[in-house]
């Protein structure tokens, strides 16, 4: 069988950069940002087809930036050609740990039918004279220079394993294969979860020694890959043989974040790449991200958290994370793994009320009564249907609705927390009291300082549910980036996922899991909490 590229169905059409403009990036540097687009001749399609391209800056030291990108359709060319493209391109000519560019190039990916097709070739966007010029052609997107074979290759889980795999999980008896983890805000701790995931990348690496002939691997779908001593054990695995591949958020990996951490990584021939979901340079281009905090070592353990890797800039959080210890999570979280690298997301069907479900922002579960019951159905779901208890620890109580699967009524968080509390449900919300407040922020020792709430917390502050405002003893700051509710001392709600609007442009993961003896963690958590802070009422 012939095999078909993306070139089949769309190619290069054209393409612009804008002015120059600077921007401030998180080392506090001004840096060089150009706005930039590029556009594509699509055929028509059917629904489910889509277009990606997949941005390639090539650097003065031999390293290579990566971004993946969306596009949208934006009008028609006629004769049965629609116009797409992408505006948000992250173009940072000069300032990098890698030097200057010294050019961009572009492969793109097409959705068709259930499957990624990647274009077979490179194509030319802009040398670094042209950014010094300030402008680009649109007649050399086949310049024989810049031209060549496109060598990224997007996967799709196979469906019926992943569902297969949920199945068993959900055909389990007694305690699942699972083990929560505490960051506690002591990163130096026997306990903390940044030793197991060393133990996991040692783990890998000594099958690898073990069996050199077989393919070993260690991916990673995470916000902020920034932490100098995974970053220094990721290499390691890497000289062992070990296939290392890191997605992120755009801005973590880009000049937007001039880490040592990720450029020794890139320089050591680890591929990463950033995911793009909002506009780079453009504050009104909203604050969507790559928000998962997925890691999967070699098809057998997953890890996934609230917490991403700068433990050493941000040790002091207190988080939580899960590692699943089964082959059958692994096709699960592939799923979403792959697609956040381009390819298609495989559809599953999911009983809400099963032990186990694993929803994505972007994901396709299937009830039997709809399609698409989404992550915040499933978080909606949960407190309509809770009887006696419900604890929630978030970073960030926000604008949510999702559709309850009993009645397929839209309903906001916030007045589903209300009416549980209103039907005899004992709530109690723990909030990270400087998130959760608006207006200026005073002397971080003027802890007396009034703040305003944010409207969806006043909701629940007026209508006196029990709310608990968690600070540093001695400042304005909190600890709290936990995103987790336990219900009925049964069931957990955890993972990325905050509850807020944002979440719903973001990449995002949320888990509901049924299990005694996890929820009985969680609770402990929760109350270790309200023991070790300062809480606020107001």
């Amino acid at each position: 069988m012939k095999k078909e590229f993306a070139e089949s169905f769309a190619s290069p059409s054209y393409k612009w950069i804008g002015n120059h403009r600077t921007v401030k990036n998180m080392q506090n540097w001004q840096i060089s940002n150009y706005p930039g687009c590029i556009g594509f001749a699509f055929q028509e399609h059917s629904s489910g087809m889509s277009l990606k391209v997949v941005l390639k800056a090539y650097r003065d030291d031999g390293t290579r930036e990566n971004f993946i990108i969306n596009t949208y359709h934006c009008g028609d060319f006629g004769n049965g050609y629609q116009k797409w493209q992408t505006h948000q391109l992250p173009l940072f000519p000069y300032e990098s740990c890698h030097g200057k560019i010294t050019n961009v190039k572009f492969s793109y990916i097409v959705h068709k039918d259930g499957r990624s097709i990647p274009s077979q070739y490179n194509y030319k966007f802009a040398s670094l004279p042209e950014f010094e010029r300030g402008n680009i052609g649109n007649d050399d997107f086949h310049d024989s220079y810049f031209k060549n074979e496109n060598n990224y290759v997007t996967n799709e889980t196979n469906g019926i394993e992943v569902q297969d795999a949920l199945n068993r999980i959900n055909k389990t008896s007694g305690d699942l294969p699972i083990q929560p983890f505490f960051t506690r805000g002591n990163r130096w701790d026997p306990s903390h979860p940044v030793n197991e995931i060393h133990r996991q990348i040692d783990w890998v690496i000594e099958k690898k020694k073990q069996s050199p002939q077989k393919r070993r691997y260690i991916h990673m779908a995470i916000f902020d890959i920034d932490n100098y001593y995974i970053a220094k054990h990721l290499i390691y695995a890497k000289e062992c043989g070990v296939e290392v591949e890191c997605f992120a958020d755009w801005a973590a990996v880009s000049s937007m974040n001039c880490t040592e951490h990720v450029a020794m990584m890139r320089r050591a021939g680890i591929a990463i790449y950033g995911v793009v979901r909002n506009t780079p340079g453009d504050p009104t281009g909203g604050i969507s991200s790559m928000h998962t905090k997925i890691i999967i070592f070699d098809g057998e353990i997953v890890h996934s958290s609230s917490y991403n890797l700068h433990f050493h800039l941000w040790g002091g959080n207190w988080e939580n994370g899960i590692s699943y210890y089964s082959q059958d999570y692994v096709p699960i979280y592939e799923n979403i793994y792959n697609a956040i690298r381009g390819g298609v997301i495989a559809p599953v069907n999911i009983k809400p009320y099963d032990r186990y479900n694993l929803y994505y922002s972007f994901g396709s579960n299937n009830t039997q009564t709809r399609n698409f019951y989404r992550p915040q159905d499933a978080i909606i779901t949960e407190i309509n249907n809770a009887k006696y208890t419900i604890i929630i620890c978030m970073f960030e109580l926000g604008h949510l609705s999702g559709c309850s699967e009993q009645d397929n009524h839209e309903t906001d968080v916030v007045s589903a927390i209300i009416n549980a509390r209103n039907r005899g449900i004992n709530v109690k919300v723990i909030l990270n009291g400087m998130i959760n407040h608006t207006g200026d922020l005073p002397d971080a020792k003027d802890i007396w300082k009034w703040r305003p709430l944010k409207d969806p917390v006043r909701r629940l502050k007026e209508e006196w549910i029990d709310l608990n405002f968690v600070y540093y003893w001695e400042s304005i700051y909190s600890p709290i980036h936990h995103k987790f509710a336990v219900i009925d001392n049964d069931t957990v709600i955890t993972e990325s996922y905050n509850w807020y609007i944002t979440s719903l442009y973001s990449d995002e993961t949320l888990a509901v899991i049924r299990d005694k003896k996890t929820a009985q963690e969680f609770t402990n958590e929760a109350y270790k909490i309200l023991e070790s802070f300062r809480i606020g009422h107001d």
